[in-house]
């Protein structure tokens, strides 16, 4: 783009062919800050100190994989899955979300392949949106993101948190844990991640990211083999594929079943993560829309293994869900090992992994909050943009600050956080649902005249994907807002509706008040400036930074 290229050059010419002297410096050490230079089109300017080619499609794929890693998820909730519907209702429950899922990331997939930029959906969501509600569309679908990413980043470090918790129990069964000294190890989870990204720095980052996507395959691998290989007794195929059981208080077993299938749900958030840094990609392209697919694929192998191993070691759901280990998964491991040392190992992997996934959560938070930044989203767009050792630093600091805050919920009870959970898990997907929503009214139509031969075209499967990735979050959203148990009080309570009205009234506050007057969402051309500038076959990336 040769209009944008000429913006990008380190320094003016007047008409007479003198160059204007450079900028002074405005920060401090090993800080880039942007230039006004940089401004390109409704203020989306370039992200400086990202390294271009920071992930390969194996390492966007290890970190997406280690960030959602589905089969931790339902070790920790196979309780809920047990009470409410029983092991058909996990199996059945898992494989039909990766279906959905699937579903959901092919159709991203497409619009993935024209736009690639670390604004991901809301981008898609201006580009596709009628020109009328773009601004409008747009703006919602970047905070829905942003929120879910925080509030996902609070639950990821609230299970590790009980994993550790039960790692203790399994050991020291006499000690108790207070409120203050679980959120002093939550608050904990939630610093470290971010602090060894900054102290390691991308490079090692990488490195670290895809050994954890070892350790999680072989922790995943020895549980599928240590777990039935050392079983006294196997449940029945009958038992692990057709077993019911309803102990949520609901009159209904077809309630207690959809109930069971939240935790399927929840266990594949997170995916987007490969979207965010795109813009860190040297071909995304090509590459983003195959790393995100093999990550479902592979997430949902790992997991459905996972799912079985464990339930095929289950001959009593009482005593395993009525366990004084805190979860079912630390019952089974101890009734079938036998080994408090192997269940210790089994329990501490998975929250090591959890960590990760804290880490990588707030890693792509950052670059969201980047792209709301420079499409002056945000106040002073130019801070977001500041990078420490190639990590957006303010971005970074927020998204430690806003799960923190909201962790303090769980000191009021663990039905309010599990609410605040059920509340990410709704505003993730209606951030994910928004862009299949838009390939429906007119969206795929727009895709097809910019980009016809893209390298990510589902044909004739593209409608049927945008469906079931549309009712899947639909239903999704109906399901959480039922309470978990009946009857209905004050310590089991659904707060999931008050938390998601909550958002809803907060967000239509700022958008009357201050968004819809200032933000314009970018337009097509202004997405696809920052797409072409980092571009290999476009030339060299040009910034106009300031190094001090």
């Amino acid at each position: 783009m040769e209009g944008s290229s000429s913006i990008l050059r380190n320094s003016r010419s007047d008409e007479s062919g003198s160059k204007t002297p450079p900028k002074q410096a405005l920060v401090s050490t090993n800080v880039n800050v942007l230039d006004t230079d940089q401004i390109i089109d409704h203020q989306i300017i370039t992200p400086e100190g990202l390294e271009k080619d920071a992930f390969s499609p194996f390492t966007a794929f290890g970190l997406a994989f280690s960030v959602i890693n589905s089969w931790v998820v339902l070790v920790v909730g196979l309780g809920s899955g047990l009470i409410s519907g029983g092991p058909s209702a996990l199996v059945w429950g898992f494989l039909y979300a990766s279906i959905c899922n699937l579903a959901t990331v092919l159709s991203h997939g497409e619009i993935f392949a024209v736009y690639p930029t670390a604004a991901g959906q809301y981008h898609w969501a201006a580009v596709l949106s009628p020109h009328k509600w773009r601004n409008s569309i747009s703006w919602i679908t970047g905070m829905l993101n942003v929120i879910g990413l925080w509030l996902g980043a609070a639950t990821a470090g609230y299970l590790s948190m009980i994993l550790l918790m039960a790692a203790i129990t399994v050991n020291r069964p006499d000690l108790a844990l207070s409120v203050g000294q679980q959120y002093g190890i939550f608050a904990g989870i939630l610093v470290f991640g971010p602090s060894v990204t900054l102290c390691l720095g991308m490079r090692a980052n990488r490195w670290l990211d895809q050994g954890l996507m070892v350790i999680s395959v072989l922790c995943a691998l020895s549980i599928v083999i240590a777990l039935p290989a050392t079983a006294p007794t196997r449940a029945s195929a009958s038992f692990v594929f057709g077993g019911l059981n309803n102990m949520t208080g609901w009159n209904s077993i077809v309630i207690a079943w959809l109930l069971g299938l939240l935790q399927s749900a929840f266990a594949y958030l997170g995916f987007d993560l490969i979207y965010h840094i795109s813009e860190e990609m040297p071909n995304p392209r090509q590459d983003g829309p195959r790393a995100t697919m093999w990550t479902i694929i592979i997430s949902a192998l790992s997991g459905m293994a996972v799912l079985l191993a464990m339930l095929f070691c289950i001959t009593d759901i009482t005593s395993v869900v009525s366990t004084p280990y805190i979860l079912p998964f630390a019952q089974i491991s101890m009734d079938t090992t036998g080994s408090k040392g192997a269940t210790t190992i089994f329990l501490l992997i998975p929250s090591i992994l959890f960590i990760n996934s804290v880490r990588g959560i707030i890693l792509t938070a950052s670059r969201v909050l980047m792209a709301l930044g420079r499409d002056n989203v945000l106040p002073h767009p130019k801070v977001w943009s500041i990078t420490v050792r190639g990590e957006p630093i303010y971005g970074l600091v927020l998204s430690v600050i806003v799960p923190l805050v909201c962790g303090l919920v769980q000191l009021g009870s663990t039905s309010t956080f599990n609410s605040l959970t059920g509340a990410a898990t709704i505003v993730f997907e209606i951030s994910y649902a928004i862009p299949a929503i838009l390939m429906l009214f007119g969206g795929r139509r727009k895709l097809n005249s910019v980009s016809p031969l893209r390298t990510s075209n589902l044909g004739r499967w593209g409608v049927p994907c945008n469906l079931l990735a549309v009712f899947f979050v639909f239903q999704s959203c109906i399901i959480y807002c039922f309470p978990a148990s009946m009857p209905v009080d004050a310590s089991n309570m659904s707060y999931v509706v008050v938390f998601v009205g909550g958002f809803a009234v907060l967000l239509s506050v700022l958008w009357f008040t201050l968004a819809r007057r200032r933000y314009e969402a970018p337009s097509e051309q202004s997405v696809l400036s920052i797409i072409d500038r980092g571009n290999p076959l476009n030339g060299p990336v040009q910034h106009d930074s300031i190094e001090i």
